[in-house]
């Protein structure tokens, strides 16, 4: 069935979805993640907003690193159906890239907005891109669905822990 589901994806594709697809990659690789974490951290700390900074600390670590372990205690391969649209190595389950969109961009919108009252507007925009970085990983064959859908999981987890702690 999962298979199914991503060959009638990969039946959608053409240069402008790919283009799309890798955009959606960037947004989730440690690569673009982490040094946009330490700004945040960096611009917290100079506000004297010492909780917020460690709740970025927190959920970028905890979505860098409990991917990776559940990956290795899981060992689940990563689909072949086709050949890879982007590079990736190592196992599939969970997605790293869907918990990082589902973790980070979430508590930027909340952050971002909670001070106008519209914490929970910024929570549901941050969490489209976290869906947007989760299906771009389906689109491009290199996760199966269960891989993303518990990488949005675990980054919503991580992410609302993030609100849970700060609103209080």
């Amino acid at each position: 069935m999962e298979a199914d589901l991503l060959l009638w994806i990969h039946g959608l594709s053409g240069p402008d979805l790919d283009a799309v697809c890798i955009f959606s990659w960037a947004l989730g690789v440690l690569q673009f993640c982490a040094p946009a974490i330490l700004l945040v951290i960096v611009w917290h700390l100079a506000r004297r907003e010492r909780r917020e900074a460690l709740a970025w600390l927190v959920v970028g670590v905890g979505a860098a690193v409990l991917p990776e372990l559940l990956k290795a205690a899981v060992a689940r391969p990563r689909p072949t159906l086709w050949p890879w649209l982007i590079p990736t190595i190592g196992y599939s389950f969970p997605s790293g890239h869907a918990t990082a969109g589902a973790a980070l961009y979430p508590l930027l919108g909340w952050l971002a907005l909670r001070s106008r009252g519209r914490g929970t507007l910024g929570y549901g925009l941050g969490l489209a891109i976290g869906v947007f970085v989760g299906l771009g990983r389906l689109y491009a064959g290199v996760h199966w669905p269960s891989d993303v859908l518990a990488g949005w999981a675990l980054g919503m987890a991580l992410s609302l822990g993030a609100v849970r702690w700060l609103v209080r």
